[in-house]
Protein backbone atom coordinates (compact mmCIF):
# COMPACT_ATOMS: atom_id res chain seq x y z
CA UNK A 1 0.00 0.00 0.00
CA UNK A 2 2.63 2.26 1.02
CA UNK A 3 4.88 1.31 -2.26
CA UNK A 4 1.84 2.31 -4.08
CA UNK A 5 0.78 5.50 -2.56
CA UNK A 6 4.89 6.51 -2.92
CA UNK A 7 4.40 5.58 -6.80
CA UNK A 8 1.40 7.99 -6.80
CA UNK A 9 3.04 10.39 -5.34
CA UNK A 10 5.76 9.97 -7.97
CA UNK A 11 3.84 9.87 -10.76
CA UNK A 12 1.73 13.22 -9.45
CA UNK A 13 4.90 15.47 -8.86
CA UNK A 14 6.71 14.08 -11.92
CA UNK A 15 2.94 15.08 -14.06
CA UNK A 16 3.26 18.57 -12.47
CA UNK A 17 6.44 19.18 -13.12
CA UNK A 18 6.03 17.98 -16.27
CA UNK A 19 3.09 20.40 -16.68
CA UNK A 20 5.32 23.21 -15.44
CA UNK A 21 7.97 22.98 -17.52
CA UNK A 22 5.73 22.77 -20.48
CA UNK A 23 3.28 25.84 -19.60
CA UNK A 24 6.72 27.82 -19.23
CA UNK A 25 7.93 26.40 -22.98
CA UNK A 26 4.97 27.30 -24.08
CA UNK A 27 4.75 30.83 -22.66
CA UNK A 28 8.59 31.36 -23.95
CA UNK A 29 7.39 30.26 -27.67
CA UNK A 30 4.46 32.69 -27.34
CA UNK A 31 6.55 35.80 -25.57
CA UNK A 32 9.14 35.00 -28.47
CA UNK A 33 6.29 35.33 -31.10
CA UNK A 34 4.94 38.45 -29.62
CA UNK A 35 8.43 39.72 -29.27
CA UNK A 36 9.36 39.13 -33.20
CA UNK A 37 6.05 40.67 -33.79
CA UNK A 38 6.39 43.95 -32.03
CA UNK A 39 9.70 44.24 -33.60
CA UNK A 40 8.52 44.03 -36.99
CA UNK A 41 5.56 45.79 -36.17
CA UNK A 42 7.82 48.78 -34.91
CA UNK A 43 9.98 48.44 -38.07
CA UNK A 44 7.25 48.86 -40.32
CA UNK A 45 6.21 51.65 -38.04
CA UNK A 46 9.12 53.60 -38.58
CA UNK A 47 9.40 53.20 -42.49
CA UNK A 48 6.12 54.80 -43.73
CA UNK A 49 5.00 54.78 -47.53
CA UNK A 50 6.40 57.85 -47.95
CA UNK A 51 9.53 57.38 -46.26
CA UNK A 52 9.64 54.19 -48.28
CA UNK A 53 9.80 56.01 -51.57
CA UNK A 54 11.60 59.00 -50.70
CA UNK A 55 14.17 56.37 -50.08
CA UNK A 56 13.86 54.85 -53.38
CA UNK A 57 13.67 58.36 -54.79
CA UNK A 58 17.70 59.56 -53.26
CA UNK A 59 18.87 56.01 -54.68
CA UNK A 60 17.82 56.56 -57.90
CA UNK A 61 18.61 60.37 -57.80
CA UNK A 62 21.82 59.58 -55.96
CA UNK A 63 20.92 61.80 -53.61
CA UNK A 64 22.87 62.39 -50.59
CA UNK A 65 21.86 62.33 -46.63
CA UNK A 66 22.80 65.43 -45.83
CA UNK A 67 21.38 67.36 -48.69
CA UNK A 68 18.19 69.55 -48.55
CA UNK A 69 15.74 69.23 -50.73
CA UNK A 70 12.20 70.08 -52.06
CA UNK A 71 9.93 66.70 -52.53
CA UNK A 72 6.54 66.19 -53.24
CA UNK A 73 4.49 62.86 -53.46
CA UNK A 74 1.11 63.23 -55.11
CA UNK A 75 -1.08 60.54 -55.02
CA UNK A 76 -2.97 58.98 -57.96
CA UNK A 77 -4.11 55.61 -59.56
CA UNK A 78 -2.39 55.45 -62.65
CA UNK A 79 -2.19 52.36 -64.29
CA UNK A 80 -5.12 49.78 -64.34
CA UNK A 81 -4.69 47.85 -61.01
CA UNK A 82 -6.20 48.75 -57.59
CA UNK A 83 -2.97 49.57 -56.17
CA UNK A 84 -1.40 53.16 -55.36
CA UNK A 85 0.76 54.75 -57.09
CA UNK A 86 2.19 57.83 -57.21
CA UNK A 87 3.99 60.65 -59.09
CA UNK A 88 7.30 62.43 -57.61
CA UNK A 89 8.39 65.55 -58.15
CA UNK A 90 12.29 66.96 -56.78
CA UNK A 91 13.46 69.91 -56.74
CA UNK A 92 17.26 70.42 -55.94
CA UNK A 93 17.76 73.35 -56.07
CA UNK A 94 20.63 74.03 -52.89
CA UNK A 95 22.42 70.96 -55.11
CA UNK A 96 22.24 73.35 -58.17
CA UNK A 97 23.49 76.37 -56.39
CA UNK A 98 26.30 74.58 -54.65
CA UNK A 99 27.44 72.79 -58.10
CA UNK A 100 26.90 76.76 -59.40
CA UNK A 101 29.43 78.11 -56.91
CA UNK A 102 32.12 75.63 -57.00
CA UNK A 103 32.19 76.02 -60.83
CA UNK A 104 32.32 79.57 -60.51
CA UNK A 105 29.45 80.09 -62.93
CA UNK A 106 26.90 81.55 -60.90
CA UNK A 107 26.74 85.02 -62.88
CA UNK A 108 26.31 82.89 -65.96
CA UNK A 109 23.31 80.49 -64.03
CA UNK A 110 21.68 84.23 -62.75
CA UNK A 111 21.58 84.90 -66.83
CA UNK A 112 19.87 82.33 -67.73
CA UNK A 113 17.11 82.30 -65.37
CA UNK A 114 18.61 79.42 -62.93
CA UNK A 115 17.52 77.07 -65.82
CA UNK A 116 19.30 73.73 -65.51
CA UNK A 117 18.07 69.76 -65.43
CA UNK A 118 17.40 70.05 -61.44
CA UNK A 119 14.10 69.29 -61.65
CA UNK A 120 12.86 65.53 -61.67
CA UNK A 121 9.59 63.70 -62.33
CA UNK A 122 9.47 60.14 -61.41
CA UNK A 123 6.24 57.07 -60.75
CA UNK A 124 6.05 55.05 -58.22
CA UNK A 125 3.74 52.03 -59.33
CA UNK A 126 2.37 50.42 -56.63
CA UNK A 127 1.74 47.10 -58.68
CA UNK A 128 6.12 46.30 -58.09
CA UNK A 129 6.64 48.92 -55.95
CA UNK A 130 9.48 50.45 -58.25
CA UNK A 131 10.31 53.92 -58.33
CA UNK A 132 10.22 55.03 -62.95
CA UNK A 133 12.90 57.50 -63.96
CA UNK A 134 12.81 60.03 -66.42
CA UNK A 135 14.79 62.96 -68.57
CA UNK A 136 15.09 65.78 -65.86
CA UNK A 137 13.14 68.78 -66.65
CA UNK A 138 15.74 71.68 -68.23
CA UNK A 139 13.77 74.22 -65.99
CA UNK A 140 14.29 76.94 -63.37
CA UNK A 141 15.08 75.77 -59.78
CA UNK A 142 13.67 78.83 -58.48
CA UNK A 143 10.24 77.32 -59.06
CA UNK A 144 8.99 73.51 -58.22
CA UNK A 145 7.00 71.49 -61.23
CA UNK A 146 2.94 71.79 -60.80
CA UNK A 147 1.41 68.56 -61.63
CA UNK A 148 -1.98 67.72 -62.79
CA UNK A 149 -3.51 64.82 -63.40
CA UNK A 150 -6.36 63.53 -66.32
CA UNK A 151 -6.96 60.89 -68.22
CA UNK A 152 -6.19 61.72 -72.02
CA UNK A 153 -4.70 58.74 -74.13
CA UNK A 154 -6.69 56.54 -72.61
CA UNK A 155 -10.16 56.47 -70.36
CA UNK A 156 -8.68 53.54 -68.24
CA UNK A 157 -5.51 55.50 -67.29
CA UNK A 158 -4.37 58.39 -65.65
CA UNK A 159 -1.99 60.56 -67.77
CA UNK A 160 -0.51 63.67 -66.11
CA UNK A 161 0.85 67.32 -67.07
CA UNK A 162 4.06 68.95 -65.40
CA UNK A 163 3.83 73.02 -65.53
CA UNK A 164 7.55 74.37 -65.60
CA UNK A 165 9.00 77.96 -65.82
CA UNK A 166 12.60 78.71 -68.49
CA UNK A 167 12.93 82.53 -67.82
CA UNK A 168 9.84 85.23 -68.68
CA UNK A 169 7.59 81.53 -69.66
CA UNK A 170 5.70 78.89 -68.51
CA UNK A 171 6.45 75.56 -70.46
CA UNK A 172 4.12 71.96 -70.10
CA UNK A 173 5.14 68.73 -70.24
CA UNK A 174 2.41 65.69 -70.56
CA UNK A 175 3.50 62.19 -69.45
CA UNK A 176 1.61 58.91 -69.98
CA UNK A 177 2.67 55.81 -68.34
CA UNK A 178 2.74 52.53 -70.33
CA UNK A 179 4.55 48.77 -69.64
CA UNK A 180 6.35 50.12 -66.81
CA UNK A 181 7.59 52.86 -68.65
CA UNK A 182 7.22 56.85 -68.47
CA UNK A 183 6.51 58.58 -72.05
CA UNK A 184 6.70 62.37 -72.42
CA UNK A 185 4.27 62.46 -75.28
CA UNK A 186 3.83 66.30 -75.99
CA UNK A 187 6.01 69.41 -74.93
CA UNK A 188 4.55 72.71 -75.58
CA UNK A 189 4.05 76.57 -74.54
CA UNK A 190 1.48 78.14 -71.86
CA UNK A 191 2.71 81.14 -71.87
CA UNK A 192 5.87 83.39 -73.16
CA UNK A 193 7.66 86.92 -73.63
CA UNK A 194 6.35 87.61 -70.43
CA UNK A 195 7.06 91.57 -69.86
CA UNK A 196 6.81 92.56 -73.31
CA UNK A 197 3.73 94.46 -74.69
CA UNK A 198 2.39 91.48 -76.38
CA UNK A 199 3.45 88.60 -74.41
CA UNK A 200 2.13 84.97 -76.76
CA UNK A 201 -0.43 83.38 -74.55
CA UNK A 202 -2.23 79.80 -75.09
CA UNK A 203 -5.26 78.34 -74.20
CA UNK A 204 -4.92 74.84 -74.06
CA UNK A 205 -8.01 72.66 -74.33
CA UNK A 206 -8.00 68.95 -73.99
CA UNK A 207 -11.04 67.68 -76.08
CA UNK A 208 -12.99 64.39 -76.64
CA UNK A 209 -12.63 62.84 -80.22
CA UNK A 210 -15.56 61.13 -82.32
CA UNK A 211 -13.18 58.83 -83.40
CA UNK A 212 -10.30 58.04 -81.69
CA UNK A 213 -10.14 56.65 -77.56
CA UNK A 214 -7.62 59.54 -76.67
CA UNK A 215 -8.32 63.00 -76.25
CA UNK A 216 -7.14 65.87 -78.67
CA UNK A 217 -4.97 68.70 -77.39
CA UNK A 218 -5.66 71.76 -78.75
CA UNK A 219 -4.23 75.17 -78.14
CA UNK A 220 -5.68 78.16 -78.96
CA UNK A 221 -4.99 82.12 -79.38
CA UNK A 222 -4.77 83.33 -75.46
CA UNK A 223 -5.91 86.32 -73.63
CA UNK A 224 -4.40 87.44 -70.41
CA UNK A 225 -7.12 90.10 -68.67
CA UNK A 226 -5.75 93.08 -67.10
CA UNK A 227 -1.88 92.39 -68.60
CA UNK A 228 0.31 95.16 -67.79
CA UNK A 229 3.81 94.82 -68.34
CA UNK A 230 4.93 97.69 -66.35
CA UNK A 231 3.26 95.90 -63.25
CA UNK A 232 5.20 92.84 -63.23
CA UNK A 233 7.96 92.77 -60.84
CA UNK A 234 9.43 89.90 -61.54
CA UNK A 235 9.19 88.57 -65.47
CA UNK A 236 10.48 85.47 -64.17
CA UNK A 237 8.25 84.81 -61.74
CA UNK A 238 5.17 85.99 -62.70
CA UNK A 239 1.68 83.87 -63.25
CA UNK A 240 -1.67 85.09 -64.64
CA UNK A 241 -4.52 84.14 -62.43
CA UNK A 242 -6.58 83.16 -65.89
CA UNK A 243 -6.22 82.58 -69.22
CA UNK A 244 -8.72 83.60 -71.16
CA UNK A 245 -9.66 81.30 -74.50
CA UNK A 246 -10.41 82.74 -78.24
CA UNK A 247 -11.29 81.33 -81.19
CA UNK A 248 -8.05 81.54 -83.19
CA UNK A 249 -6.64 78.02 -83.98
CA UNK A 250 -3.02 78.04 -83.15
CA UNK A 251 -2.25 73.86 -83.41
CA UNK A 252 -3.91 70.50 -82.55
CA UNK A 253 -2.33 67.71 -81.72
CA UNK A 254 -4.01 64.09 -81.95
CA UNK A 255 -1.98 60.64 -79.92
CA UNK A 256 -0.17 58.35 -82.16
CA UNK A 257 -0.38 55.59 -79.79
CA UNK A 258 2.60 54.07 -82.02
CA UNK A 259 4.87 56.00 -81.26
CA UNK A 260 3.74 57.24 -77.74
CA UNK A 261 3.53 61.01 -78.85
CA UNK A 262 1.29 63.48 -79.72
CA UNK A 263 1.18 64.45 -83.37
CA UNK A 264 -0.68 67.42 -86.04
CA UNK A 265 -1.74 66.46 -89.31
CA UNK A 266 -1.84 70.56 -89.61
CA UNK A 267 0.18 71.52 -92.41
CA UNK A 268 2.51 74.26 -91.82
CA UNK A 269 1.35 77.46 -94.25
CA UNK A 270 4.55 78.52 -96.63
CA UNK A 271 4.88 81.67 -98.00
CA UNK A 272 3.74 82.07 -101.79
Amino acid sequence: MNMCLKKFRYTKLFISFSTIISFYVLSSCEDIKSDESDSSKEVSEKISWEESIKRKVEAALKINASENYDLQIRKEYIDRDTLQDAVILVNRESHAMEMAKKENRMNFFEKLGFTGPHNHVLVYLGGNNQVLLTTPVGSSVKHPLEVHFESITNPSLKDFYVDYRIRNSIQRNYYTVRDQKIYLTLSCPVLDSVGFEKPRVYDIQHKESSVRLSKDIVLYEGKIPGYNPSEIADINSYSPKEILPTDQLVVFFIFDDKTMTYKTPMIRKTPD
